[in-house]
C-alpha cells in the first residue's frame, strides 16, 4: 500500500524538524556551559524578575566556576571587595548601574585555589537601583575571582 503524498510531506517535516529542535536545544544547553579542558564563570540569574516599587529590586544570582581542568587552578583578586564585582547595561551596551565600591577595604592581593574537575558556587544579590530601571530587557556582567560571565534578564512590571 502506497502512502499519499501529504502524509510522506508530513512526516519528512515533522523528522526534520525534530532533528534541528534537537540539535539547537543541545547548542543553548552548552551555550554559556564551560567546555572540557576549561575553566570558567557560568552565571544563573531570572528570566524574568519584577521590578519593585522600592528603593532596591534584589537580583538573585547564582555564579558557578567551573574547573574542568586536570589541574588545581590557583585564584587570585585585588582585594577581598574584588572577588565579586558587576555592571548592568541595556541590551544595546548602555551603562545602568556598577558595584559601588567599599568604603573600607583591604588592598591586599586575595588568593585562593579550585581544585580540578570541582565546581565553586555561590548565590548572590545584586541590588538594583529601581530608579534607573524600566521594564525592559538588561544584560548582567559579573567578574568572579577575575572570570568573566554575562547573563540576561527582563524586567517586568
Amino acid at each position: 500500500m502506497k502512502m499519499p503524498n501529504m502524509v510522506v510531506t508530513t512526516i519528512a517535516a515533522i523528522v526534520i524538524i525534530s532533528v534541528l529542535g534537537y540539535y539547537a536545544r543541545d547548542n543553548a544547553r552548552n551555550g554559556g556551559r564551560v567546555g572540557n579542558n576549561d575553566i570558567g564563570l557560568e552565571l544563573g540569574v531570572p528570566i524574568e524578575h519584577k521590578l519593585t516599587d522600592y528603593k532596591t529590586t534584589p537580583l538573585p544570582v547564582v555564579l558557578r566556576l567551573v574547573n574542568n581542568t586536570a589541574d588545581t587552578m590557583p585564584l587570585t583578586a585585588d582585594g577581598p571587595c574584588k572577588i565579586f564585582r558587576y555592571f548592568v547595561t541595556t541590551t544595546e551596551g548602555g551603562f545602568v548601574q556598577a558595584a559601588r565600591a567599599p568604603e573600607i577595604c583591604e588592598e591586599t592581593q586575595t588568593r585562593a585555589a579550585i581544585a580540578e574537575q570541582d565546581v565553586i558556587e555561590e548565590i548572590r544579590q545584586v541590588p538594583l537601583d529601581s530608579n534607573r530601571y524600566q521594564p525592559g530587557k538588561y544584560v548582567l556582567r559579573v567578574k568572579f575571582w577575575n572570570y568573566e560571565g554575562t547573563a540576561s534578564f527582563t524586567l517586568t512590571e
